[in-house]
């Protein structure tokens, strides 16, 4: 007994011997010698050591404004960093996460004082934990100066193209880790079936399977981890769940949806981050049929915990554990919402600017009413975690993430995603391509706004700072005298989006000596709640700018910059083209100048359903009887769903001959996935492209009313000049079913409907 005793002492003290070794050598790359059961006794070393405050401290995010000279974050004015605040959060409250810029975008070397001044009162500490960063780097590094920012997820998923998302995620990645930040709050998976959301351009559309395969693909480049060579950043998926379906429209407010809808449309998507590997996830802020998502213990721990096999880290969103108390009103206090998420399933409150989630989760860990095996439960994850981003062997700003920031070839990649994600909707008389000798009259609110090109999280929260820009950032009318000249190209006014001579233009008289106007309309850059609307329409001064236009005479081509799709029912029967640029980022306005002269051929299709009338608002895979309208008594119509452009529509340049030629089956078996074989023909000079979709409709399914072309399968491809190619594109086998409320899939045998390049054909699965 006095041996075995004996050696269970000697194992204690070199398993603290090595825990003090770890944690006490900043330069020791222990992470990279660490096998799983390894980092599992590391980290359970860890817990032991670690008190109640500690344990609690690393579940607490703070915001860096609240760290900083002024709590006003969101004037858009720089602030500096009050380094005694933050040796208050990290030595006192111990915490564990730190977020956000204080103001606008930082240069590359500020934001490397910051986070390595940030490890270094870290590592000061006995435990020496490191801080993990979390920025808003949506579509692009959006707090860095001189970064490259790609077209927003809306504009992405009008490119049908994985490998652009890809390439953008990449130098997003790079970017954002040459920064000195590893944790990225990206990709949005909420689906965009609600237009009057002000979160809309954040998503990837309608369509589940756009939003997830889009959203996947980012996740899988930005988990892509190489410590040793500065590479990968976490994801975050976002907002769990729910979220972008408001009932309102408006930001953070209630969400009605059936359990049916919920696992059609809404928890797919998130199923696609969470099997790409996902290390975080974020809640959504709003409530769906009145639960608040952050009390929900069904949401967060039976569906997304377990049935759907999430192990990764749950953050709130901003402020959201003391609005169950503040707003939603469902907790008593803040100490009771404190204890409401905590049991519901949350790992890390984004608190954002106090202490009070440390000062009331600790209490409710000494009264007993959370139990400390709880609280482990979630600084276990918070710890893997860190470990996996590398940041216990190398916390701070590594050289060779930071050779990575500002290559040339971003601008190309961002150039190639402008021009892919442009939607053509209308080319009456085929006006578009441009000759190139034309007069050119450029007006209208978005011509010489850069804030409108690039939308929200572009250098400050808002995206509606002119002089946040870089200099070299082009607005449109400057990108079409670049590529036109200057000799073709007028414009009386090249100013902001909130100008008001706008307006007052006497554009009859400025269109004489014109040709062609080039009407650009739109929105200008918003974020989040100061991007609620009451309706779709366009601004009347807008309508009145088109019309006014129109009465000219003179050809008119509408260029679009929005960030969801804004009626113009009202005019554009008499527009000769349309091109859709939602928000195509740095290189926008090139990708919109070399488009028109046809130096750049459209290819993209709507991600969403570009509605005609601000009451109808039925998304493109509808049930069949959401198009039946009832006439006089006795008749019925099909004429319920017109939109403006239905979603998956976006014309050419190209002159493809598209064929959809049979199945690779002769005979189809329910379990068992489809080839659709088709040819595209190129019969031009150059090399074509082509973004397509596939739909499927069941046409008879059991119990529950089946949806009608839904997009089952897309892609991009090119074909050479003077060429065809034959090829397939896959219908996965479980396309084929359909599921019930429960989450529960079915698969029958019968007839199905497929739809490709607009032709339809059907198919029989049998047994």
């Amino acid at each position: 007994m006095q041996l075995s005793n004996f050696n269970s002492q000697i194992r204690f003290f070199l398993k603290s011997a090595l825990l003090i070794c770890l944690i006490s050598c900043e330069t020791t790359e222990f992470h990279p010698k660490l096998n799983g059961s390894e980092e599992d006794e590391f980290i359970g070393m860890m817990l032991e050591k670690m008190s109640i405050e500690d344990k609690v401290g690393q579940m607490t995010q703070l915001n860096l404004g609240f760290l900083s000279s002024s709590m006003n974050q969101h004037d858009g004015k720089p602030k500096q960093v009050d380094w005694d605040k933050v040796k208050t959060a990290v030595e006192t409250y111990r915490v564990g996460s730190i977020l956000n810029t204080a103001g606008r975008a930082y240069s590359l070397a500020r934001w490397h004082e910051i986070i390595n001044g940030i490890q270094e009162i870290a590592l000061e500490q006995p435990l020496k934990i490191p801080v993990v960063y979390g920025i808003d780097a949506i579509h692009g590094a959006t707090y860095s100066k001189g970064s490259t920012l790609f077209p927003h997820n809306i504009g992405m998923a009008a490119t049908r193209n994985l490998e652009i998302v890809q390439a953008a995620a990449e130098v997003c990645a790079a970017e954002t880790r040459a920064s000195g930040i590893r944790w990225n709050f990206d990709p949005v998976f909420d689906v965009g079936r609600q237009p009057l959301w002000p979160r809309f351009p954040e998503t990837f559309g309608e369509s589940a399977l756009l939003c997830g395969k889009m959203g996947g693909a980012i996740v899988g480049t930005y988990e892509n981890f190489n410590h040793a060579k500065g590479q990968g950043i976490a994801a975050c998926m976002k907002h769990f769940i729910g979220y972008g379906v408001p009932a309102s429209g408006k930001d953070r407010t209630e969400a009605y949806i059936s359990n049916l809808e919920l696992w059609e449309h809404h928890i797919p998507p998130f199923q696609f981050g969470v099997n790409a590997g996902a290390s975080t996830l974020m809640v959504n802020s709003g409530s769906v049929n009145g639960v608040p998502v952050h009390a929900s213990r069904n949401f967060l721990t039976t569906l997304l915990r377990e049935r759907m096999g999430f192990e990764g880290v749950i953050v709130s969103d901003w402020q959201d554990i003391i609005r169950l108390h503040s707003r939603h009103q469902v907790a008593r206090s803040h100490r009771d919402a404190v204890k409401m998420a905590i049991d519901a399933g949350l790992d890390m409150s984004m608190v954002p600017n106090e202490y009070s989630f440390s000062e009331n989760l600790v209490d409710l860990v000494r009264s007993g009413e959370i139990t400390e095996e709880r609280i482990d439960e979630s600084v276990r994850r918070i710890l893997e975690f860190k470990m996996r981003l590398g940041l216990f062997s190398n916390p701070k700003v590594e050289e060779t993430a930071v050779k990575k920031f500002g290559l040339s070839e971003y601008e190309d990649i961002a150039l190639q995603a402008a021009e892919a994600s442009l939607v053509l909707l209308e080319n009456r008389n085929e006006i578009l391509p441009l000759r190139g000798d034309e007069k050119l009259l450029v007006i209208g609110p978005t011509c010489g706004s850069k804030s409108a090109l690039h939308g929200a999280w572009s250098y400050t929260w808002q995206g509606n700072v002119e002089s946040a820009y870089p200099n070299e950032t082009l607005t449109i009318v400057e990108a079409i005298t670049q590529v036109f000249g200057a000799d073709q190209v007028k414009c009386p006014l090249n100013a902001g989006f909130d100008d008001s001579l706008h307006y007052k233009l006497d554009i009859e008289n400025a269109a004489e000596s014109s040709d062609v106007i080039i009407l650009c309309l739109g929105e200008n850059a918003y974020a989040e709640s100061p991007g609620v609307i009451d309706d779709l329409n366009l601004p009347k001064n807008q309508v009145k700018l088109a019309l006014d236009a129109i009465a000219t005479g003179k050809p008119v081509i509408l260029v679009l910059v929005e960030g969801r799709g804004r009626l113009v029912s009202q005019f554009v029967e008499d527009i000769d083209a349309v091109l859709l640029a939602l928000r195509p980022g740095s290189q926008g306005a090139m990708a919109i100048a070399r488009t028109l002269a046809g130096l750049s051929n459209p290819s993209g299709l709507l991600p969403f359903t570009y509605h005609r009338s601000t009451g109808d608002l039925i998304p493109y895979d509808h049930r069949f009887s959401s198009k039946i309208t009832q006439g006089p008594p006795g008749t019925f119509t099909e004429l319920g769903f017109r939109p403006q452009w239905p979603f998956g529509h976006g014309m050419s340049y190209d002159e493809l001959d598209c064929e959809f030629v049979d199945f690779s089956c002769e005979q189809c078996f329910l379990g068992d996935s489809v080839d659709v074989n088709y040819r595209l023909t190129n019969k031009n000079q150059d090399e074509a492209s082509k973004s397509f979709d596939l739909y499927l409709s069941d046409d008879y399914a059991t119990h529950i009313s089946p949806r009608k072309r839904v997009l089952v399968a897309f892609d991009h491809v090119r074909v050479p000049p003077r060429s065809f190619i034959d090829s397939t594109i896959t219908i996965p086998a479980n396309a084929f079913g359909y599921v019930d409320g429960e989450g529960t899939w079915h698969f029958e045998p019968g007839s199905f409907t497929v739809e490709l390049f607009g032709e339809e054909k059907s198919i029989l699965l049998e047994e």
